[in-house]
């Protein structure tokens, strides 16, 4: 089977590459640079290096690889950063999607199945009674990554509806896993952490909001799950993927000061809170349990471990 996945040298794209190159999948990918490439992956991969924003890029990636199967990841992910430049994030996310939809549809070679990777940040400011969400828990994203997220989604439902695309949607939860961005919580605590072990930092970890609540997944369990929505999925249905658990950020990060070498203080940075935050997300993932028996399996504690680990090699 020939998949295409955008964004492949992302963080979930490079794991999710690893797992399809088991599988005998015959890969292609898109990368904005091929200095972002793993070195190993370009005798296995076909990689196309542009701009998702480029309409001919776009339609001749897809002439080119005819893929019986898309992953779209592509995208700008940190809310954080949404809220610094937002027309950058807004404009990127939504841009790329339309051009990949389109892309499809005029295309006379092949009918791909497509999965549309939004967020659970589309729920936004859920109500406590609201929680575990579900699929038809109402939207309120609280950030422009969210209202771009969202406005993937419905592209994805627009894009079925009106032309009849195989497009395959889901809401993940927070991934996380070795090889994430330190501008995501769990890997920024690791370093700091690993950073102060190392002797190149004080024994300070800084922080941000602490109460929030929030579904984590081990990326390696949610790229499985991936597979299995864009393989099982029905066109034109979204799937919520998570752990269906909530952990307290503070429970997290004690976790982590439980796992390091050394004793370290936590300090409150408030450049590091953002301007409106949702207190707790959990996720209702029967739909999709239902549909394909993914559950995940790696424990929280193992995946704060490789995360440690990762950074004390890497760092």
């Amino acid at each position: 089977m020939k998949a295409l996945i955008t964004g492949i040298s992302g963080f979930v794209g490079s794991h999710l590459a690893d797992l399809l190159l088991k599988e005998k999948f015959i890969l292609a990918g898109t990368v904005f640079d091929k200095k972002e490439l793993p070195s190993n992956y370009e005798n296995q991969i076909k990689i196309f290096e542009g701009d998702l924003q480029d309409t001919d890029f776009v339609s001749n990636l897809l002439k080119s690889t005819k893929p019986d199967t898309i992953f779209h990841l592509a995208s700008y992910t940190s809310p954080a950063e949404s809220f610094t430049d937002p027309t950058k994030v807004l404009v990127n996310n939504v841009l790329i999607t339309t051009n990949l939809l389109e892309a499809v549809r005029k295309s006379v070679q092949n009918r791909p199945r497509i999965l549309i990777v939004g967020s659970a940040d589309e729920y936004g400011l859920v109500r406590e009674e609201e929680n575990p969400v579900r699929e038809d828990t109402p939207l309120r994203p609280v950030s422009p990554y969210s209202v771009s997220k969202l406005t993937q989604d419905y592209l994805g439902l627009q894009y079925y509806l009106a032309y009849k695309l195989n497009t395959i949607r889901v809401r993940p939860g927070n991934q996380i896993g070795p090889g994430q961005r330190t501008d995501f919580v769990i890997s920024s605590f690791a370093k700091q952490i690993v950073e102060a072990e190392k002797g190149k930092q004080q024994p300070v970890i800084k922080v941000g909001n602490l109460d929030a609540i929030r579904d984590f997944t081990d990326v390696r369990d949610m790229i499985k799950a991936y597979k299995l929505a864009v393989l099982k999925g029905k066109p034109g249905e979204v799937y919520n993927i998570g752990s269906g658990k909530g952990f307290k950020i503070s429970d997290i990060l004690n976790k982590l000061i439980g796992f390091s070498k050394i004793e370290v203080e936590v300090e409150v940075d408030q450049t590091r809170i953002r301007p409106l935050d949702i207190p707790k997300l959990v996720i209702d993932t029967s739909k999709f349990n239902k549909l394909t028996g993914w559950k995940p399996k790696i424990k929280i504690e193992d995946t704060l471990n490789d995360v440690l680990n990762y950074w004390r090699k890497n760092g």
